[in-house]
C-alpha cells in the first residue's frame, strides 16, 4: 500500500488544506502590518475606517479557513470575544457607538484576535512540516530495506 506524496500531503492530522492556510498566514500577517502601520501614522477617523473594513473583508475568509480547517474553538472564541460584545455596547451606549472613539471597542478585540490566531497558525504549519517529514523519512526507510532484501 504506497501512497504518492500529494495522498500523504492530503491526508494529514494537522491540517486539511495545506495551501489555504499558508495563504490564510500571509494574510494574517499583512492584515495585521497594516492595520499597525494605520494605528502608528495617525489617529485620523479615514483610518479607523479603513482598518474596521479590513476587518470586515478579511472576517469571512478567516471563518472559511477556520472552518475548512475544522478549528471549531477558534470559531466559538470569535463570537465569544468580537461578535456577543458588539450587541451589548449597542445596548449601553447606544446610538453613540458610531462615533469613531466608540468604534474601536470592537476592532481593538478582532485584531488582538488576529494577533493570538497567527501564533497558532505558525503551530499548525509547524506540526504539518513536522508529520511531512517524518513521513518522508518512514517512506526512505522503507525503499531502503527493500532495496536491501532484493
Amino acid at each position: 500500500m504506497e501512497l504518492d506524496i500529494q495522498q500523504i500531503e492530503t491526508n494529514s492530522r494537522f491540517i486539511n488544506d495545506i495551501v489555504e492556510v499558508r495563504r490564510f498566514r500571509a494574510i494574517l500577517f499583512f492584515e495585521l502590518s497594516t492595520s499597525t502601520a494605520f494605528i502608528v501614522q495617525s489617529f485620523w477617523p479615514i483610518n479607523l475606517y479603513v482598518i474596521i473594513g479590513a476587518a470586515i473583508l478579511f472576517t469571512p475568509y478567516m471563518l472559511f479557513v477556520l472552518i475548512k480547517e475544522r478549528k471549531f474553538g477558534w470559531i466559538i472564541m470569535f463570537f465569544l470575544v468580537i461578535v456577543m460584545p458588539y450587541p451589548v455596547l449597542y445596548l449601553i451606549i447606544g446610538d453613540y457607538i458610531l462615533l469613531p472613539g466608540w468604534m474601536l471597542l470592537p476592532i481593538i478585540p478582532f485584531y488582538f484576535y488576529c494577533f493570538i490566531i497567527k501564533f497558532s497558525v505558525e503551530d499548525w504549519l509547524r506540526e504539518y512540516t513536522w508529520e511531512q517529514q517524518l513521513i518522508e523519512q518512514r517512506r526512505e526507510s522503507e525503499e531502503k530495506k527493500k532495496e536491501g532484501l532484493l
